[in-house]
Protein backbone atom coordinates (compact mmCIF):
# COMPACT_ATOMS: atom_id res chain seq x y z
CA UNK A 1 0.00 0.00 0.00
CA UNK A 2 1.52 3.37 -0.99
CA UNK A 3 2.37 5.81 1.77
CA UNK A 4 2.19 9.17 0.01
CA UNK A 5 1.57 12.59 1.56
CA UNK A 6 -1.99 13.88 1.39
CA UNK A 7 -2.84 17.36 0.10
CA UNK A 8 -2.38 19.01 3.50
CA UNK A 9 0.98 17.28 4.02
CA UNK A 10 2.10 18.34 0.53
CA UNK A 11 1.35 21.97 1.44
CA UNK A 12 3.23 21.53 4.71
CA UNK A 13 6.19 20.11 2.77
CA UNK A 14 6.12 23.14 0.44
CA UNK A 15 6.31 25.35 3.52
CA UNK A 16 9.32 23.41 4.81
CA UNK A 17 11.02 23.79 1.41
CA UNK A 18 10.55 27.56 1.69
CA UNK A 19 11.77 27.56 5.29
CA UNK A 20 14.99 25.68 4.55
CA UNK A 21 15.52 27.72 1.39
CA UNK A 22 15.59 30.83 3.58
CA UNK A 23 17.76 29.31 6.32
CA UNK A 24 20.33 28.20 3.73
CA UNK A 25 20.26 31.56 1.91
CA UNK A 26 19.02 30.12 -1.38
CA UNK A 27 16.60 32.92 -2.29
CA UNK A 28 18.35 33.24 -5.67
CA UNK A 29 16.86 29.84 -6.59
CA UNK A 30 13.30 29.33 -7.80
CA UNK A 31 12.00 26.13 -6.22
CA UNK A 32 8.92 24.56 -7.73
CA UNK A 33 7.07 21.34 -7.01
CA UNK A 34 6.34 19.04 -9.93
CA UNK A 35 3.05 17.19 -10.10
CA UNK A 36 4.94 14.07 -11.18
CA UNK A 37 5.79 11.73 -8.27
CA UNK A 38 9.34 10.85 -7.27
CA UNK A 39 10.18 7.26 -8.14
CA UNK A 40 11.76 5.02 -5.55
CA UNK A 41 12.28 7.86 -3.05
CA UNK A 42 10.40 9.95 -0.54
CA UNK A 43 11.39 13.01 -2.56
CA UNK A 44 13.87 14.13 -5.18
CA UNK A 45 15.12 17.37 -6.69
CA UNK A 46 16.57 18.29 -10.06
CA UNK A 47 18.65 21.46 -10.37
CA UNK A 48 19.19 23.58 -13.45
CA UNK A 49 22.06 25.94 -12.67
CA UNK A 50 21.88 28.76 -15.21
CA UNK A 51 18.21 29.65 -14.61
CA UNK A 52 18.58 28.80 -10.87
CA UNK A 53 15.58 26.48 -11.00
CA UNK A 54 15.09 23.50 -8.70
CA UNK A 55 12.18 21.17 -9.38
CA UNK A 56 11.27 18.89 -6.47
CA UNK A 57 8.92 15.94 -6.34
CA UNK A 58 7.35 13.97 -3.53
CA UNK A 59 7.04 10.21 -3.60
CA UNK A 60 6.27 7.24 -1.43
CA UNK A 61 7.51 7.43 2.17
CA UNK A 62 7.49 3.63 2.48
CA UNK A 63 7.60 2.60 6.14
CA UNK A 64 8.41 6.16 7.30
CA UNK A 65 5.58 7.81 9.20
CA UNK A 66 4.49 11.02 7.48
CA UNK A 67 4.44 13.79 10.06
CA UNK A 68 5.87 17.29 10.46
CA UNK A 69 9.29 15.97 11.48
CA UNK A 70 9.67 13.57 8.55
CA UNK A 71 8.37 16.20 6.13
CA UNK A 72 10.79 18.84 7.45
CA UNK A 73 13.75 16.46 7.39
CA UNK A 74 12.93 15.34 3.86
CA UNK A 75 12.55 18.94 2.70
CA UNK A 76 15.90 19.80 4.33
CA UNK A 77 17.52 16.85 2.55
CA UNK A 78 16.28 18.04 -0.84
CA UNK A 79 17.20 21.69 -0.21
CA UNK A 80 20.70 20.58 0.82
CA UNK A 81 21.10 19.08 -2.66
CA UNK A 82 20.36 22.55 -4.07
CA UNK A 83 22.68 24.14 -1.49
CA UNK A 84 25.59 21.94 -2.62
CA UNK A 85 24.81 22.20 -6.35
CA UNK A 86 27.18 25.11 -7.08
CA UNK A 87 30.05 23.58 -5.12
CA UNK A 88 29.72 20.26 -6.93
CA UNK A 89 29.30 21.89 -10.35
CA UNK A 90 32.37 24.06 -9.78
CA UNK A 91 34.42 21.08 -8.55
CA UNK A 92 33.44 19.10 -11.67
CA UNK A 93 34.21 21.97 -14.06
CA UNK A 94 37.60 21.25 -15.64
CA UNK A 95 37.98 24.96 -16.46
CA UNK A 96 37.29 26.23 -12.93
CA UNK A 97 40.18 28.02 -11.32
CA UNK A 98 41.30 27.26 -7.76
CA UNK A 99 39.87 30.65 -6.78
CA UNK A 100 36.44 29.75 -8.21
CA UNK A 101 36.42 26.47 -6.34
CA UNK A 102 37.49 28.18 -3.13
CA UNK A 103 34.74 30.78 -3.57
CA UNK A 104 32.07 28.07 -4.00
CA UNK A 105 33.44 26.23 -0.98
CA UNK A 106 33.37 29.37 1.15
CA UNK A 107 29.75 30.04 0.21
CA UNK A 108 28.88 26.69 1.80
CA UNK A 109 31.14 27.27 4.81
CA UNK A 110 29.80 30.77 5.47
CA UNK A 111 26.19 29.60 5.55
CA UNK A 112 26.98 26.57 7.71
CA UNK A 113 29.02 28.75 10.06
CA UNK A 114 26.08 31.16 10.41
CA UNK A 115 23.53 28.38 10.95
CA UNK A 116 25.57 26.06 13.15
CA UNK A 117 27.51 28.76 14.97
CA UNK A 118 24.37 30.38 16.32
CA UNK A 119 22.85 27.13 17.57
CA UNK A 120 25.89 25.23 18.81
CA UNK A 121 26.94 25.89 22.37
CA UNK A 122 24.37 28.58 23.08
Amino acid sequence: MPNKPNEQQVKEFDGFIQHWQGVLNLRDWRMERSARPARGAMACVECDGPPRLAIYRLGDFGNEQINSESLSNTALHEVLHVFLFDLIATAQDQKASPEQLESAEHRVINVLERVLGTTHGK
